[in-house]
């Protein structure tokens, strides 16, 4: 019998003031700007900023503690603030290019007059010297160089949109590109670019256009992310680009900041020290003597952290014991990114003990990249189920690895979830976001948890599946003061004889060598929360014979890779073995698409991250074993032929499944013998951390699925953990798979 635990807690409506809007903004308000953060020194951290006071000039002579400076709400310790000597303001030939497409008409045309009347009214007399241009598809001359006021607030007032959007238009054609006009300009030569869209452009001429004028361009977008190509060039010329601009009074305190950046002198550098295991940290510097506040957000990888990697998983499952017998099994600790202290390891369960600890007893410290292997052992005393928490006193961001023994099923199961939060007493606003909490599990098993608001009577189901010993939960606008929240235990599938587990965990996705191509750009953090099994090796022509009842593969042999099999037939093997073995199919196919109900118990084809993340199991080379030498057949590589068949070692043939070296996850063949389809649409990655992704949600060209590597007549190259490739649905190819399903 499963118990699950159950705990009340208090709940109150209360209804909030909106908060007040904003008076007003104008071109001379005080504000404080954070950029360029530099995270290679972590937990150092090192940032940009120009701190400006409400009549536009720069705050000299500022102290740490003049600043209160936060990472996700907690703060940090400011260690220096370090800024350039005072000096003479630069004389400016500065030209404003703006983009008067057609989606600029309206509200964004408006936003960009009044940026530009701002930039004017701010713009220095004197020597500085102004321009205005104006782009669609082609370009025009509003207005050259001038510092007469009224002739450059009549040339932005004549600005109206239609047409297209080309950033060579904006840039480098003739006869007036910005960066073309600028050359003509005698002082410090900006331009300030302003666009609400995304173009094509000739990056290379625009690059050396930039290098030849020798001007600092920065870019303000309206509405959207700046496109890569502006970032690039802005970067290359020093200087900065504004992304996801929306209200007028951004746009003003934009252009004033950029005005000041390009005639004062270089950036202030402000330095603190991190900590905390998160991968995103959003950054919040304040400086409350002027009022003023700057935001902005950074990333760090497992690399940079004090991290352990358990191996194979931080679940020890020892299986089924015997009254009064003992067994014991070995977990790896492995430092990931630094130095690991590791001063105490208590288990929750006197029958779990830790009998060798690969060397001497805690406090220990585990060097970064370097090992350590503990023995546990269970002593039975009963077949009943158990599970322990094994707890870390540690410097690192793991503190807990766990092991589970006896009988499923056999005698009671002796886990009984205990609730953490809520618990009891607390009040919480209706509609805000909580965490629901819970222990005396593994962070492997699956829970569901349900919500009353009558002390039990009736339940409804907060979400069917969790894990990980924690849930964000936004909290339902009822009134109550009887609400109740229940955590039940689900049981596992079993496990199948083809398949290995895969723990969760954190990675890092795409091209992290610099070998490989855009389409494994940019690198970007995943997480994939829930264990799963996959395939310890591609299907084979038996298994597939066995299930479809025909062999598509033009090099028969039954322990052979099955392949020329296109995306759609692997979704309907899936599907028939699905029902052959009494699970829930994942998908329903209609033409040459798919829906894919991902909380089925049937099989599934891989997501392209589950499937790196089971090629990577845990290394950050191109192969799962070590770094490529050897692009193309030759050598072969040394890498590479421990682990994979490719053209260098394969012969120009398939070869039997499983017959290379097994990864740190006891998966086979991930690097070559078969390319293996993946569920995702193929397109380009997203720059976001990313949980459990699925893929983009449209194709690029349409119904591209990926696959991925490598095959036996591959180069080295393309079999590694990050290559991908795309094809339309119903190729065939040569390609094969291999099956994921859900742990539970």
């Amino acid at each position: 019998m499963r118990r699950p635990c159950f705990s009340a807690f208090l709940l109150l409506l209360l209804l909030l003031p909106p908060a007040a809007g904003d008076a007003g903004a104008h071109i001379n308000a005080q504000s404080l700007t954070l950029f360029d953060i530099d995270t290679r020194s972590y937990p150092l951290l090192r940032a940009k900023f120009y701190a400006f006071d409400a009549a536009g000039e720069v705050i000299d002579g500022l102290q740490p503690g003049d600043f209160i400076l936060t990472e996700n709400g907690v703060q940090r310790d400011v260690i220096d603030v370090s800024c350039p000597p005072p000096g003479p303001a630069r004389t400016l030939s500065a030209v404003l290019a703006m983009d008067v497409s057609g989606s600029m008409d309206g509200g964004r045309l408006s936003m960009a007059k009044d940026a530009a009347m701002a930039w004017i009214d701010a713009f220095p007399r004197g020597a500085s010297e102004c321009a205005i241009t104006s782009f669609t598809t082609t370009n025009l001359l509003q207005q050259d160089f001038t510092n007469d006021p009224a002739l450059l607030r009549a040339a932005a007032q004549r600005l109206s949109a239609g047409g297209g959007t080309s950033f060579d238009a904006a840039l480098i054609d003739p006869f007036a590109g910005a960066l073309r006009v600028v050359t003509r300009g005698r002082h410090a030569r900006v331009v300030v670019l302003l666009t609400d869209g995304r173009a094509d452009g000739d990056e290379r001429a625009i690059l050396d256009a930039i290098r030849q004028s020798a001007a600092r361009l920065y870019c303000v977008t309206i509405g959207e992310e700046t496109p890569q190509l502006l970032r690039r060039v802005s970067e290359e010329s020093g200087g900065r680009c504004f992304s996801h601009v929306a209200t007028r009074e951004d746009i003003l305190r934009i252009y004033r900041d950029i005005l000041a950046m390009a005639r004062e002198r270089d950036p202030c550098v402000i330095t603190w020290e991190s900590a905390g295991c998160a991968y995103t940290r959003h950054v919040t510097l304040t400086l409350p003597a002027h009022g003023s506040m700057a935001e902005s957000a950074y990333s760090v990888t497992r690399q940079d952290l004090p991290t352990l990697d358990f191996l194979p998983s931080a679940v020890v499952a020892i299986g089924g014991v015997e009254p009064g017998q003992s067994i014991e099994k070995n977990i790896i600790l492995q430092s990931a990114g630094r130095d690991v202290n590791i001063r105490r390891i208590d288990p929750d369960d006197a029958r779990f003990t830790i009998t060798d600890h690969g060397g001497s007893p805690p406090p220990f410290t585990i060097p970064a990249g370097q090992q350590r292997i503990l023995t546990v052992r269970f002593d039975a005393l009963d077949s009943a189920y158990a599970s322990c928490r094994f707890t870390l006193e540690t410097s690192a961001c793991e503190d807990a690895f766990f092991a589970t023994a006896g009988f499923p099923g056999k005698g009671e199961d002796e886990r009984v979830i205990t609730l953490l939060h809520p618990n009891g007493g607390e009040v919480f606003v209706a509609g805000s976001d909580t965490v629901i909490t819970w222990t005396d599990v593994t962070p492997e098993d699956d829970v569901r948890l349900d919500f009353s608001a009558d002390a039990g009577v009736t339940w409804s189901e907060i979400t069917p599946r969790a894990r990980g010993l924690q849930y964000q939960w936004h909290v339902p606008m009822i009134a109550s003061d009887r609400c109740l929240v229940r955590v039940t235990l689900l049981t596992a599938l079993p496990a199948p004889q083809d398949m290995v587990l895969i723990p969760p965990g954190s990675f890092r996705m795409g091209d992290l060598s610099g070998t490989g191509s855009a389409a494994e750009r940019p690198a970007h953090d995943v997480t994939i929360t829930r264990s799963f099994y996959i395939s310890t090796h591609e299907i084979t022509q038996r298994a597939w014979i066995d299930v479809m009842g025909y062999n598509p593969s033009s090099m028969p042999g039954d322990e052979l890779p099955v392949m020329d099999v296109s995306w759609l037939e692997a979704l309907e093997y899936c599907n028939r073995r699905s029902q052959r073995e009494g699970l829930q199919p994942c998908y329903v196919i209609s033409g040459d698409s798919a829906a894919c109900d991902f909380a089925a118990s049937g099989y599934r084809l891989p997501t392209e991250a589950e499937w790196e993340y089971a090629c990577r199991a845990g290394s950050n080379d191109d192969y799962t074993n070590g770094g490529m030498r050897d692009p193309y057949c030759d050598g072969p590589d040394p890498a590479l032929r421990q682990v994979g068949w490719y053209c260098g070692n394969a012969g120009g043939s398939a070869q039997q499944v499983g017959t290379r070296a097994v990864n740190a996850f006891g998966v086979f063949d991930m690097h070559g013998n078969v390319p293996e389809w993946c569920w995702d649409y193929y397109n380009v990655y997203a720059t976001a951390q990313q949980v459990d992704p699925v893929g983009p949600a449209v194709a690029a060209p349409a119904q591209f699925r990926v696959y991925r590597g490598g095959g036996y007549s591959r180069f080295a190259t393309e079999c590694r953990s990050a290559a991908r490739n795309g094809t339309h649905v119903r190729t065939r190819g040569g390609i094969g798979f291999r099956l994921v399903r859900n742990f539970r």
